[in-house]
């Protein structure tokens, strides 16, 4: 059997492509340009001002400012000379591009977005042209060719969106993990154009299933099987065709928002799904894979949010400091009816500064006082708490409130993800931490007293958002767009324009939070009642 989910096992795997060189500069080949009677003259000057001027008429989307510094690069290993008109290969290059931008929906993208039937229409005239009379209809269709590409390469390897004004909090690249003009370079002088959308797609077992689904989606829209009836026969179930290959390309933009990280243990919550995956990708060969349930935040009011960041220690038998706004909206309430209501829920007050002069609430709204749960068995963090700090205070833990992992909808929180079978979970993450065995976390588990144990290696979690996610036994399973994510991608990718690297890719890598070493007060948390 095949490893489950194994976009999991490569999702934080060092993504070192065997295609991206970096250490040596690599021009054209020179038999590429010795017949070429372009090596001087007008076109170049052509060229050079199209370059200048970031502009380029022949395309839907003329301005190229975001796109400007790689085609620059590719012209300028040139010579500023043509690359793709004007040698022994033109009609068999430029057709192979051109198949390129055509098959973007292959890649869950859209060949209108690179000018492809523009450019396709025009060809036949291109190819007809001299070179002493037309430069710059030559130039600028020469231009517009490399411009079209390294969009759709660029778009294929780091998305159409910058996912942070989505609210996606992913990690930046710190650098650019692929160099496209000296791909191109390279596939043009090995003959390896048509291979150039697979170089660059994300080296993620997942993305290449989701481009596989997309194409029999595809198959069965091409076939007229638009809507659930007629598609019935087909898969054996009512199926929205259209929807699916929208979630499909949807799912696959995220999968290009992710970083390359390295290897070892890793966690993974796919919100939609209900469900967590803890993969230890030590062995590559076959990790060792945990599959959960969890219940996430109210899809109206606490979303779980995405975000990436590092597990960096566990609490058994912890503390639950209560937010203010739990407090503010549920917990003041309660003891407007009930003064006794904190002693039931095993609740104290903490002091935090000196002066506690005036009412609980003002108190508490201040700062001076905070409400926490103590340990046991009402605690709404239940047993253990998987801390992985972060700006909206959110993590993983335990629950007293365990007949909610039966429901199929599982989005009951206040923002934290519950965890079904939180010591399965303390199990792997204490896998390699010396001196845990399962004996001992098990004990510990059975103890009332609280305990903190920092990781030595700390873990990547990512809590992400799919509503089309292969999962174990390489099945695909389609959710319900929840939190409206979907949505709000689709409008997005609506406004068609080039996302500017330093978008994508930070100048230095962003500080970790660090966690306290004492409770904390948290923005969010897990629902107590």
């Amino acid at each position: 059997m095949r490893t489950p989910f194994l976009f999991c096992v490569t999702l934080f795997l060092s993504n070192c492509f065997n295609y991206v060189c970096y250490a040596e500069d690599f021009s054209f080949s020179s038999s590429s340009l010795q017949n070429s009677p372009f090596s001087t003259g007008t076109i170049n000057q052509e060229i050079v001002a199209i370059l200048n001027a970031k502009e380029n008429g022949l395309l839907y989307r003329s301005n190229f400012e975001y796109r400007a510094d790689d085609v620059e690069t590719l012209y300028k290993s040139n010579n500023y000379t043509p690359i793709w008109i004007g040698n022994a290969q033109t009609e068999k290059n430029i057709t192979e591009v051109l198949n390129l931008l055509s098959n973007a929906g292959a890649q869950g993208l859209n060949a209108n977005d690179y000018s492809a039937n523009t450019l396709l229409q025009k060809l036949p005239a291109i190819l007809q042209l001299k070179p002493d009379d037309n430069s710059a209809d030559l130039a600028l269709y020469d231009t517009a060719l490399s411009i079209s590409l390294v969009r759709f390469l660029h778009d294929i390897h780091y998305g159409r969106v910058n996912p942070r004004n989505l609210d996606f909090k992913l990690k930046l690249r710190t650098k650019k993990a692929i160099d496209i003009p000296k791909l191109i370079r390279i596939a043009f002088s090995d003959g390896t154009i048509s291979q150039l959308a697979s170089n660059v797609e994300p080296n993620l077992q997942q993305y290449h299933q989701l481009r596989s689904a997309l194409a029999v989606y595809r198959a069965m829209r091409s076939s007229g099987l638009h809507d659930d009836k007629r598609s019935k026969a087909f898969t054996g179930k009512k199926v929205n065709i259209i929807q699916r290959i929208t979630q499909i390309e949807l799912a696959m933009e995220r999968l290009r928002w992710l970083p390359e990280m390295t290897a070892g243990q890793s966690i993974i919550v796919n919100i939609p799904s209900f469900q967590l995956w803890a993969i230890d990708a030590t062995d590559q060969n076959n990790p060792p894979v945990l599959n959960l349930k969890v219940v996430v935040g109210k899809a109206l009011k606490h979303q779980t949010p995405i975000l990436m960041a590092d597990l960096r220690y566990i609490e058994f038998m912890p503390y639950w400091n209560v937010p203010i706004s739990i407090l503010k909206n549920e917990i003041f309430p309660k003891l407007g009816t009930n003064p006794n209501y904190l002693s039931g829920q095993n609740m104290e007050l903490v002091s935090l500064r000196g002066n506690n002069d005036g009412s609980l609430y003002s108190q508490v709204m201040q700062g001076n006082i905070r409400i926490r749960q103590r340990p046991g068995g009402q605690n709404a963090l239940g047993r253990i708490k998987f801390v992985l700090p972060n700006k909206d205070g959110v993590y993983m833990h335990d629950t007293p409130s365990k007949a909610l992992f039966a429901r199929t909808r599982r989005d009951f929180s206040h923002g934290c993800v519950r965890v079904q079978h939180p010591s399965a979970l303390a199990h792997f993450v204490l896998r390699n931490q010396d001196g845990w065995t399962e004996d001992r976390i098990d004990n510990t588990l059975s103890m009332d007293n609280h305990r903190q144990i920092s990781l030595k290696n700390p873990i990547p979690v990512l809590f992400f958002y799919a509503t089309a996610f292969y999962e174990q036994g390489d099945k695909l399973s389609f959710y319900d767009d929840i939190y409206g994510h979907d949505a709000a991608l689709l409008s997005a990718l609506m406004k068609v324009d080039d996302v500017p690297d330093h978008m994508l890719i930070a100048n230095e890598p962003e500080k970790a939070i660090e966690p306290s070493h004492i409770p904390t007060i948290e923005s969010f948390d897990s629902q107590l009642f």
